[in-house]
């Protein structure tokens, strides 16, 4: 919690050097038994489900996923944004700060 409380002073100090990305929507892995189909009878593992997050701040690391996804490092979250975020990669830390709702959640990526 003192690492948290850290970082947010430090973030806030550099507030002019952050990059904000605001939140489209949250999703949720969902994994499937074994033998489930999609429409086309293919077989598919799991699929993504909107969702939501308890309001908080939250360091957090993300990581690219499948398609206009981000995966939350350790989590079966992902997030989908409003605009381009671009290459995730390995892995960007920041602070995921979840509103009261999906529109005002953002994430704030540290500077490298």
């Amino acid at each position: 919690m003192k690492a948290l409380i850290l970082s947010l002073i430090l973030f806030t100090l550099n507030s002019s050097e952050r990059e904000e990305y605001d939140i489209d929507e949250i999703y949720e892995k969902i994994d499937l038994d074994y033998g489930t189909l999609d429409e086309d009878g293919d077989d598919i593992d799991f699929l993504f489900s909107p969702t939501t997050i308890k309001q908080g701040t939250y360091e957090v690391e993300i990581t690219d996923g499948p398609g206009d996804l981000y995966e939350i490092k350790g989590t079966n979250y992902y997030l989908k944004f409003r605009s381009y975020y671009g290459y995730a990669g390995y892995g960007d830390e920041g602070i995921l700060i979840i509103g009261s709702n999906t529109y005002s959640s953002k994430f704030v990526k540290f500077d490298d």
